[in-house]
């Protein structure tokens, strides 16, 4: 893509590749802000929530504090996938720290969710599983380049924007979540107020 956008400039390439690699940097800084969105949220939700505190009730609540997390992860991948799209060499400095910023987000809170959702007895195989998958996904990079550079010829437009598409679906997963959590909530009688009367007591 940087060879496409530069016309072949390899001094330009190089330069915009060592931009990428010395952003890569930076997730040591970003990793930990998952985690303190899923702590924060989880507080509030527990004391916005009134519920016997149950092992079943505390996984509920634990599971819905993981939607916002979920939703931002989407968001940023969104995000990522759309400034990866625009021709403008500049633009690709904000791309790389998406980048950065998506993957920490994501492979942080895929552990957190399997860990929230599942038996911890089983989290060592799903894990396993979900990077399994992840890198047989990754795999459709050279069919994608081979559509690239032939049906497409040289422009990956309409690929992108196929791409893009894929990525706001995965949408519907923090959406599940949260209907999941309303109705075993609701089931339980757990009483959770609006956001104002939140609010309110805050």
């Amino acid at each position: 893509m940087l060879i496409q956008a530069t016309d072949g400039d390899s001094l330009q390439v190089s330069r915009f590749t060592n931009a990428f690699a010395f952003t890569q940097f930076f997730g040591i800084f970003i990793a930990p802000w998952n985690g303190l969105i899923l702590d924060r949220h989880r507080r509030r939700t527990i004391s916005s929530a009134s519920f016997t505190a149950t092992a079943g009730s505390q996984k509920l609540a634990d599971m819905e504090s993981a939607v916002l997390s979920l939703a931002i992860t989407v968001t940023l991948g969104i995000l990522f996938s759309i400034f990866a799209t625009i021709p403008v060499l500049q633009v690709q400095y904000l791309t790389f720290v998406l980048q950065v910023t998506t993957r920490c987000f994501l492979f942080g809170g895929a552990s957190s969710f399997i860990t929230i959702a599942f038996p911890a007895c089983y989290f060592g195989k799903i894990l396993g599983l979900t990077f399994a998958i992840s890198a047989c996904f990754t795999l459709l990079q050279y069919p994608c380049l081979a559509l690239i550079q032939g049906p497409l010829q040289n422009h990956p437009l309409y690929l992108k924007i196929g791409l893009i598409v894929l990525v706001t679906l995965t949408y519907a997963h923090p959406i599940n979540v949260y209907l999941h959590c309303r109705r075993e909530m609701g089931k339980r009688g757990v009483v959770i107020p609006s956001q104002a009367e939140v609010s309110d007591l805050e």
